[in-house]
């Protein structure tokens, strides 16, 4: 079980890895995907990390950013939480009777970056994404594993619907 102290829930992580994911964009609209930088490359994302024992939603985001992307809490102008968990299911693990989990349950956050700041990947303290580019939402869903399309697609509608329609 993991405790996520700002939602004052447990989490049954025995099935699925539970982990916060973030949409960055700019005012235009764009979004930074990422390519992972280990196995598989090729697949572009948005970032994501999972959620260490204690932490909550917030201590994940900023540390994962931090890690994988190089940013940190100064570098947006927004913050926004995705209002629900997105999931999704493995198949190869549930198919391997020795995986413990069968996928991944995320909390989204939708972050502006301020106008002036660069992603620089050379400032993460981890080497997890090997390049990223700007892309419509669209093209961002286009380009992900298929996996992560159904989530990306929910990020998407709401995207559309609550941060550029406020904008």
């Amino acid at each position: 079980m993991l405790l996520c102290p700002s939602m004052k829930i447990e989490i049954d992580t025995r099935f699925f890895r539970a982990g916060v994911g973030t949409v960055i964009y700019k005012g235009t609209g764009e979004v930074a995907i990422f390519e992972r930088a280990q196995n598989p490359v090729g697949v572009w994302q948005f970032q994501q990390g999972g959620i260490d024992l204690g932490e909550d939603f917030e201590t994940t985001l900023w540390r994962e950013l931090g890690e994988e992307i190089g940013l940190t809490k100064n570098d947006f102008v927004t913050q926004h939480e995705y209002p629900e968990w997105t999931y999704y299911q493995d198949p190869a693990a549930m198919a391997d009777q020795n995986k413990s989990r069968l996928g991944q349950m995320h909390r989204w956050y939708f972050l502006q970056l301020r106008p002036e700041v660069e992603i620089d990947l050379s400032k993460a303290t981890e080497y997890e994404a090997s390049d990223f580019k700007w892309v419509s939402f669209a093209e961002a869903v286009s380009m992900t594993d298929a996996l992560l399309k159904n989530a990306y697609q929910q990020l998407e509608t709401y995207f559309n619907k609550t941060i550029l329609d406020a904008n």
